[in-house]
């Protein structure tokens, strides 16, 4: 996963909240102030799933989600104001719920449902939390935040082959590195990280899964 920034809402989101200051996200949101959520949550987050980081190909299938469920423990009962708060939408990819199969098969909000998350996509220390092992298989030391992302979020989901592929977005990576720096000094290697972390964090030029690279650059660079 990666730190979201959330950037000012879309002026037809504000305009709809304070015309319909009792609407509800689920019965009254509007095709358009959608369309225009999911265009601005598509460019901020470079295309990519805010949980898995997949590449999403348009905003047109990005799914709006909401950081803090709409209905906690799913209560029927919720606070309508706060669905239509655009501070915890989040742009996530369909996981893998398009197509027919078990829950266990799916990742992302479409396995989550409404269960509540201890995980902040919008904290950077919540997000540094999140580690990756050799196999490119996501955890954490943090026991909530550990459950979040392998049993909530689904992240390590076999069907969708999400720790290899982040392995070998990783491998990819540090063989570009390397050979950028062959024959070089030990402060070459050390810029060239500093290069990529800054191209990444600070840039925010973000690539599909880069999410480990991002942890492992972290590592290398004694980054806490």
């Amino acid at each position: 996963m990666i730190v979201i920034k959330r950037g000012k809402e879309p002026n037809s989101l504000l305009k709809f909240r304070k015309e319909h200051p009792d609407a509800d996200y689920e019965t009254d949101m509007p095709t358009d102030v959608s369309k225009d959520i999911r265009e601005q949550m598509w460019e901020e987050q470079s295309c990519l799933c805010a949980y898995c980081m997949r590449k999403i190909d348009a905003p047109s299938v990005m799914r709006i989600e909401h950081c803090k469920p709409r209905h906690p423990k799913d209560e029927k009962e919720h606070d309508k104001k706060a669905t239509l708060d655009f501070k915890w939408m989040l742009g996530v990819c369909y996981g893998n719920s398009l197509l027919k199969g078990k829950l266990k098969d799916r990742t992302c909000d479409a396995h989550r449902g409404n269960t509540e998350l201890t995980l902040n996509p919008f904290d950077e220390l919540s997000i540094r939390k999140i580690k990756y092992k050799a196999d490119g298989s996501v955890y954490s030391d943090d026991a909530d935040i550990n459950k979040d992302v392998t049993e909530t979020l689904n992240l390590n989901c076999q069907a969708l082959s999400l720790p290899q592929t982040r392995k070998n977005v990783l491998i990819a990576e540090q063989k570009r590195i390397m050979k950028k720096c062959k024959d070089k000094k030990q402060d070459a290697f050390i810029r060239e990280l500093e290069r990529t972390y800054a191209s990444l964090v600070q840039e925010r030029n973000l690539t599909p899964y880069c999410g480990i690279i991002i942890s492992w650059l972290e590592s290398k660079l004694k980054i806490s």
